[in-house]
């Protein structure tokens, strides 16, 4: 059953279980009314009766009460009979038929009115029975009389049965209006809300199917707005990564498919002719070349592994007495004959008092590494390369730069800096130098974070860019596994 239905199927039943419930009270509460208004009416007939019974008396004018008591068996219905009793002459006013009879079968009814609005419940002989009222009759001179004003009880019952079919067919209408517009609304929502999910549904169905391009047009301010722009997020990230999937296939093919073909090729040359044959010189120079792509190749592999221990949170970190000072001019020797012969100009900035730290060196030098390697490759020729090392954050972090002036970061580029297999836009064409395949500085992140430190850097376009990591100076040494959280 489908999503729509489902919930047009439960508004209706909730719609009904309210209109039901409410009717049914409604219904209650107004049948109580309704008696209640009734015995109010009665007892306000009694007490009208009595005043009038009461004014005839003071003017001595019988036929005023007698006229008022016959306008009351024509107009109120199911009245059996409406009597005064005077207390000397006996005189009894009005259709008293049923009075006389009860007053034949039960002679103290007249002794029964001593008090006001009295209440009780009579049978005529014929088995039908009669609500009987009393109460006494005063003038100024004391009680007078008494009136009884009697209601045969199935009119009575007719008439609550009439008022209350009434009410049922007003309630019947309103609820059924009710349940209409409750239908109504109910279908409109279920439309409102289910369409932007169906829309939905069909773009993770598309994505799928391959077709990263899809986006979902849905303006709400909503939860289901808040998912539709999340789901824009996910696609356009999903493309980004299947992208940088593609780039990363070619990139590892391109870094395999070189090495191993130089590889193939000289093994080739030197598996032609006798060792003894060939000229020394080439020998020499194939073999070189062999080692040079192995190694291209053994380091490869180490990023790829490095990378994937630092996505799973297994980064092993061995802590011992590191020397900033030694490790930063021993890469800077390395890379010397490099910037000799691109003509850039390396410099060392070491503080004096730079403290030992707990760390990893083999780790942190290929932090340093790295760094160097791009401000090799993005500096052009002529320019400044720089190592700076100094006491950070009150003394409890060592500080370690890399800065140069080379073609710099764009702005809205830099986002891109420490993602996986991703590289700026457009800097292959600018690196003079082995091209990488974006995961050195994923590498460098993680171990500087292994080591609790943080790692970034400043760019201008144009003007440069500095690298830098921190490092506690205080810390315990030894082997550590890096497992609290995923690192890349």
């Amino acid at each position: 059953m489908k999503l729509r239905t489902r919930f047009i199927l439960f508004s209706l039943f909730l719609t009904g279980i309210v209109v039901a419930g409410t009717s049914y009270t409604t219904l209650y509460f107004l049948k109580k009314l309704v008696l209640a208004e009734i015995e109010s009416n009665q007892k306000s007939v009694l007490q009208n009766l009595k005043k009038v019974c009461e004014e005839s008396q003071i003017s001595r004018d019988d036929i005023f009460a007698f006229n008022y008591v016959a306008s009351l068996e024509k107009t109120v219905k199911g009245i059996a009979y409406a009597v005064f009793v005077h207390n000397k002459r006996q005189l009894i006013l009005g259709k008293n038929n049923p009075f006389a009879e009860l007053m034949g079968s039960d002679p103290e009814i007249l002794k029964k009115a001593q008090n006001p609005a009295i209440f009780e419940n009579l049978s005529l002989k014929d088995g039908r029975k009669i609500m009987n009222f009393s109460s006494s009759v005063d003038s100024s001179g004391g009680r007078v009389g008494s009136v009884y004003l009697g209601f045969y009880e199935n009119k009575i019952e007719e008439n609550i049965q009439e008022s209350v079919s009434r009410i049922k067919k007003i309630i019947i209408y309103v609820a059924s209006g009710v349940f209409v517009v409750g239908f109504i609304l109910s279908l409109i929502f279920a439309i409102q809300l289910s369409r932007p999910i169906i829309r939905l549904a069909k773009g993770a169905q598309a994505i799928g199917e391959g077709n990263l391009e899809t986006q979902i047009d849905i303006k709400r301010k909503d939860e289901i707005g808040v998912l539709a722009d999340e789901f824009n997020i996910m696609a356009v990230k999903l493309k980004e990564l299947d992208q940088l999937k593609d780039a990363f296939v070619s990139s590892v093919s391109h870094e395999l498919r070189s090495p191993l073909t130089a590889i193939s090729g000289y093994v080739e040359l030197l598996t032609m002719k006798p060792v003894n044959e060939l000229n020394p010189d080439k020998v020499k120079k194939a073999l070189n070349i062999i080692q040079e792509s192995t190694t291209r190749l053994t380091q490869f592999v180490n990023d790829v592994l490095d990378a994937a221990k630092i996505k799973a949170g297994k980064m092993e970190i061995h802590k011992s007495p590191f020397d900033i000072r030694a490790t930063g001019e021993s890469v800077m020797g390395l890379f010397q004959p490099l910037f000799d012969k691109k003509k850039l100009t390396g410099k060392i900035q070491i503080a004096e008092n730079i403290p030992i730290v707990p760390g990893d060196g083999e780790k942190v030098r290929q932090v340093i590494t790295n760094f160097l390697s791009n401000a090799y490759k993005f500096t052009p020729e002529g320019g400044v390369i720089t190592l700076i090392a100094e006491e950070f954050d009150k003394n409890e972090f060592i500080k370690v730069s890399i800065k140069d002036n080379g073609i710099g970061i764009p702005k809205q580029h830099q986002h891109l800096v420490f993602g996986r297999f991703q590289q700026v836009p457009g800097s292959k064409d600018k690196i003079q130098g082995p091209k990488g395949t974006g995961l050195g500085l994923v590498i460098a992140k993680g171990i500087v974070e292994a080591h609790g430190g943080k790692i970034g850097f400043e760019s201008e376009e144009g003007k440069g860019t500095t690298f830098f990591f921190t490092m506690p100076v205080k810390g315990e040494m030894g082997r550590t596994v890096v497992e609290s959280k995923k690192l890349a």
